[in-house]
């Protein structure tokens, strides 16, 4: 049960990387890039490029949705990463798992619920699946 709950753990990142690294694919890096996270209507990126965020006038809106977005996306594959490198092997997951199945579930969860009130089908399943996998892979460490 034991190494079927690594695998779990290892197969459970794979949502996250997909889903990160298809996130900053889809960002467009300039207003005239046609994307999948591109505003169907031309004229609010042009909008955004014109506004600025109360805490700082250094960088407009536009800039901040850009660096959002690709941020968003480092931040769901270096958690991909985490889980594969705390699973890399039998004896790192005996080690790393009390630990890091907890955060696992935890950051995943939270991503589902994110998912489910801001983002769209897609990510509602990756992170759900990726949940599922962490919960299965909890019950079989703790059962093994």
């Amino acid at each position: 049960m034991f190494e079927l709950s690594r695998y779990l753990y290892l197969a459970a990142a794979a949502p996250f990387l997909i889903l990160g690294t298809a996130h900053a694919l889809a960002t467009p890096l300039t207003k005239s890039q046609r994307k999948g996270l591109s505003f169907r209507e031309p004229t609010l990126a042009e909008s955004m490029e014109g506004g600025s965020v109360l805490l700082t006038r250094r960088t407009n809106v536009w800039l901040a949705w850009v660096g959002f977005n690709l941020s968003h996306s480092l931040g769901a594959i270096l958690f991909g990463v985490m889980v594969l490198l705390t699973g890399r092997s039998v004896a790192v997951y005996r080690q790393e798992a009390p630990l890091f199945l907890p955060l696992a579930l935890l950051v995943s969860g939270i991503y589902v619920v994110l998912a489910i009130n801001y983002w769209f089908r897609t990510p509602i399943v990756g992170t759900t699946i990726s949940l599922v996998l962490f919960i299965l892979s909890s019950v079989l460490f703790m059962l093994g």
